[in-house]
């Protein structure tokens, strides 16, 4: 278990005392959670330190009202990494009818008229 930063909390508007996080590998997994007892519950997870401070942070703002929230301060080399937002889902092609699946045909094309008339031999 190591020491990987601080949160604080505000109640009525005054600044609380600072909140040690830490961190602990398990079966190659990252676990960051405070000792708290009232925030034990929010335990961010994640392959590397970071990914698991990017989902320790959005479980706490998830869990804790704006209005209480400062947010963590990691210590040096700490970034924390947020997952990739989803990608919207892909636009279903339209279907092509029979008609439309061949080109369109080209306009027919007129004959301009001679202005010589066939000679009558």
């Amino acid at each position: 278990m190591e020491f990987i930063g601080t949160v604080e909390f505000s109640e009525n508007g005054k600044r609380g005392n600072p909140v040690a996080l830490y961190v602990q590998q398990q079966d190659g997994e990252y676990r960051i959670s405070s000792r708290l007892p009232q925030w034990t519950h929010i335990v961010g997870t994640g392959a590397t330190v970071n990914k698991a401070a990017g989902d320790y942070e959005l479980r706490l703002k998830a869990a804790a009202s704006t209005a209480v929230y400062d947010g963590p301060a990691w210590n040096a080399g700490i970034k924390a990494e947020k997952p990739a937002s989803p990608k919207p889902p892909a636009a279903a092609a339209p279907m092509k009818t029979a008609s439309e699946g061949s080109p369109p045909a080209p306009p027919p094309q007129e004959t301009p008229p001679s202005s010589q008339t066939p000679s009558s031999s």
